[in-house]
């Protein structure tokens, strides 16, 4: 295959990848008023914990700004709340709700029910697979990433 061929192959599955997930997951998040993004902050949070707003954007590759207004949100939505560190109140931590769990805990089973319903014709090995070539996608779209960020500096 050829860098002409790899590179049609690579932006056309990412585009389609992104459209079909969206197709998939969108209508089930959607039932809860939440967009996508808000999901992955509550789901972030449940995953991992409590998390300060810079180390939240951190962790999904937003600015902080615009993490600090997504969390503004879903506060007034009652599903997460920020609390003072007990040891150091100058920090301030974003935590779920009862309710915010709740939501991201049904989002939760009925995705992973989903992907058990279409991947149990599937071998362990081919999901392992298609995990691995994710992965060395990721990987090599980092080294780009990174390459391109050198020659703009």
């Amino acid at each position: 295959m050829d860098i002409e061929e790899f590179k049609r192959y690579l932006l056309n599955y990412s585009r389609e990848i992104s459209e079909n997930t969206n197709k998939v997951f969108n209508p089930l998040i959607e039932q809860f008023g939440l967009t996508t993004l808000q999901f992955r902050i509550l789901m972030e949070i449940r995953q991992n914990g409590s998390h300060t707003i810079g180390g939240l954007a951190n962790q999904i590759k937003m600015a902080g700004t615009n993490i600090s207004t997504m969390c503004k949100k879903l506060e007034k939505m009652e599903l997460l709340e920020r609390i003072r560190k007990p040891e150091d109140e100058r920090v301030v931590l974003v935590i779920l709700t009862q309710k915010g769990n709740a939501i991201v805990t049904e989002i939760d089973r009925v995705i992973v029910e989903k992907i058990t319903l279409y991947t149990k014709a599937e071998s362990e090995q081919t999901m392992s697979e298609i995990i691995i070539g994710l992965k060395q996608l990721n990987q090599l779209l980092q080294k780009m990433g990174q390459t391109a960020s050198h020659k703009s500096d």
